[in-house]
């Protein structure tokens, strides 16, 4: 059970530190900004504050702001201005992912009718990288609007459904003389068929002792370097208290800071391969640059809805799912019916 603590109540927002057994605190900040964009600034500076801290954020409500011409249906032409402007500089400075969502696009209307009658997409969930990859199965969910001009946001952090990533050739596998013999075996083994066959099956075999290699030598580099670190800590909290460490215990903590720096390196790799960003070549680590690039685009690519015929949207997994398999089949089905 979550326990919820109000950390701050303002006049555009309230912040709430959400508390779970066992979990660290992670920050839930609901907004209702001005509809004076010179007020909402002092909103940006105060939420760009809250960021700096660096946990977990969630930032939900009615931001009274559009971002881009889509987010508008309706009255005058839509325009680039100030405002808008200085709310996606906002995100962008703080690194804020727009959540996305299902549901209804617009979340107001102003009820009017004939030509004076708007729709806009003012209320949104946006999130730092760091929560979107505590709670990677989220959904956002934009309900019927009946007692008010807004639609409700139902935000969910769990999710039933379960996805299989496909097999990568991790770059960081190269740190690892032994993964060349791997594949050397592998692709060394007798397999029979024609030639492209033995070509299919030896990229199998390939595929199955590499992720099998991985799993026993390789392992979790995350929680290694956990260990490694704990077991550093150990050695100079030992040494801080007067302890004298012998020769032996001094090698040990040299070999765990060199393995240590040797994980961070593959840390690193991982991410610069996650982040497919090849600009950038040489300097410090910058592992936080490249996560929090990764998070960005694995949202961006993320299939939510289809829209399927004319004015007709998918949006449950399982209907994207038998959508996209009826429309590749139809493209890739020959006239005798095998495909």
């Amino acid at each position: 059970m979550a326990s919820v603590d109000v950390f701050c109540n303002c006049s555009q927002q309230v912040v709430m530190v959400i508390s779970e057994p066992n979990e660290p605190p992670w920050v839930l900040c609901g907004v209702y900004a001005s509809t004076d964009y010179r007020t909402r600034r002092i909103l940006w500076r105060e939420l760009t504050c809250l960021l700096s801290q660096g946990v977990p954020t969630l930032v939900v409500g009615d931001f009274n702001c559009i971002l881009c011409p889509d987010d508008k249906r309706g009255g005058r032409a839509y325009s680039d201005s100030v405002d808008r402007r200085e709310f996606r500089e906002f995100m962008g400075r703080n690194g804020l992912v727009d959540l996305g969502f299902s549901g209804p696009r617009f979340t107001w209307c102003n009820n009017q009718q004939g030509q004076a009658r708007v729709w806009e997409r003012i209320d949104r969930a946006i999130a730092s990288a760091d929560w979107i990859q505590r709670f990677p199965a989220y959904q956002v969910s934009h309900l019927a609007r009946i007692a008010s001009d807004h639609c409700p946001l139902l935000i969910s952090t769990v999710s039933g459904s379960v996805h299989h990533s496909p097999f990568r050739f991790e770059k960081l596998w190269l740190s690892y003389p032994q993964s060349w013999d791997v594949v050397r075996e592998a692709w060394s083994a007798s397999v029979r068929g024609d030639a492209m066959q033995r070509v299919s099956r030896r990229l199998e075999l390939t595929k199955r002792r590499l992720r099998r290699w991985n799993r026993e030598v390789v392992g979790n580099i995350f929680r290694r370097i956990e260990e490694v670190e704990a077991v550093i800590l150990d050695a100079q909290g030992r040494e801080d208290r007067g302890e004298e460490l012998t020769e032996a215990d001094m090698a040990d903590l040299r070999r765990s800071l060199a393995s240590h720096h040797s994980l961070l390196r593959q840390q690193e790799t991982f991410w610069r391969q996650k982040s497919r960003i090849q600009w950038v070549k040489d300097g410090d680590r910058n592992t936080t640059f490249f996560h929090h690039s990764t998070v960005i685009r694995r949202q961006r690519n993320m299939i939510r809805s289809l829209r399927v015929g004319v004015g007709h949207r998918v949006e449950e997994e399982t209907a994207v799912r038998h959508a996209l398999f009826d429309f590749f089949r139809s493209r890739w089905t020959d006239d005798g019916g095998v495909y």
